[in-house]
C-alpha cells in the first residue's frame, strides 16, 4: 500500500462543478499485543511500522532502550511484542521531570518550521497529514508524516530510539497543536524542548512546566510564542 491515493471527485469553485482527480493520504488500521494483551488499536500512514512501535513503546513508558524489545512479529495489521525482564511497565506511567540543561536559539526553531514545511511531500500533495521531527543545534535530523499526529511523534522517537540517540539535548518539532498527552509522551522521552506550528492547550502548558519542557507554540512567519521555561530559548 503506497502512502497516497487517486480518486475522482466533484470540485467546486466560484459557483463552477467539475469532475477531476484528487490525491489523498492513505491510512491503514494496525494493533499492538503486548505479551497477548492488546494495548493499542490504531490507524496509521502504512509505511514506518517499527519505528512506530518502538516510539509508542517508548512514549507510552513500557520501555527505556530499545534492547527492552526481545521480540516483534507481525501479522497481518497485527504486531506482536514480547519484553524482556529489564523493561518493567510501572502500573503508573507518569513520566519524571526533564532534567536538562538545553537550550536552542531561536532561530533554530523558525528554521525547523521552514524544513518541516518544505519536507512536508505528502502534506503538499493531500494536506492529510502531520510532520513530526527531532533536531539538534545543527539542524533536524529525522522527520516522518503521518496521518495522525501522535504516530508521527511515536515514528520520529521510534527512530531516534533505533539509532541510538541521546534525546535531552534534542528538540521535538510537530505541526499539529500541542495536547497534555503530547507533552507527557515527550517527557517519557526526556525531550526537554517541543515547538508547535499552533497552539498547545492551558492543561499542556501546565503539564509542561511541572515536567521542565519547554512549550514553543505558533512557530511561523518568524514569529515565536514560548508558554513555559523561558529560559531554554535564546533570543541572541
Amino acid at each position: 500500500m503506497g502512502m497516497t491515493g487517486k480518486l475522482t471527485i466533484t470540485r467546486i469553485k466560484s459557483g463552477r462543478i467539475e469532475e477531476t482527480e484528487d490525491t489523498l493520504a492513505m491510512e491503514r488500521e494496525i494493533s499492538l499485543d503486548l505479551h497477548g494483551k492488546r494495548i493499542l488499536c490504531s490507524t496509521c500512514s502504512p509505511a514506518d511500522f517499527r519505528e512506530l512501535v518502538y516510539g509508542f513503546l517508548r512514549s507510552e513508558g513500557f520501555i527505556e532502550a530499545k534492547d527492552h524489545v526481545t521480540s516483534l512479529r507481525s501479522a497481518g495489521n497485527e504486531f506482536l511484542v514480547e519484553l524482556s525482564g529489564e523493561a518493567r511497565p510501572p502500573v503508573d506511567r507518569l513520566p519524571a521531570r526533564v532534567e536538562s540543561g538545553f537550550t536552542i536559539p531561536i532561530t533554530v526553531l523558525l528554521a525547523a518550521a521552514r524544513e518541516c514545511r518544505d519536507r512536508g511531500i505528502i502534506f503538499r500533495e493531500t494536506g492529510g497529514t502531520h510532520t513530526a521531527a527531532i533536531g539538534a543545534d545543527s539542524g533536524l535530523i529525522t522527520l516522518f508524516e503521518d496521518v495522525s499526529r501522535a504516530h508521527a511523534l511515536e515514528k520520529a522517537v521510534g527512530d531516534a530510539l533505533l539509532r541510538g540517540l541521546n534525546l535531552d539535548d534534542k528538540f521535538i518539532f510537530l505541526s499539529s497543536r500541542l495536547s497534555k498527552v503530547m507533552v507527557e509522551k515527550i517527557a517519557r522521552c526526556g525531550i526537554p524542548i517541543v515547538g508547535a506550528v499552533s497552539a498547545p492547550t492551558k492543561q499542556a502548558v501546565e503539564s509542561a512546566e511541572k515536567l521542565g519542557i519547554c512549550v514553543c507554540g505558533f512557530i511561523r512567519d518568524e514569529r515565536v510564542n514560548v508558554y513555559s521555561q523561558q529560559w531554554r530559548v535564546r533570543i541572541g
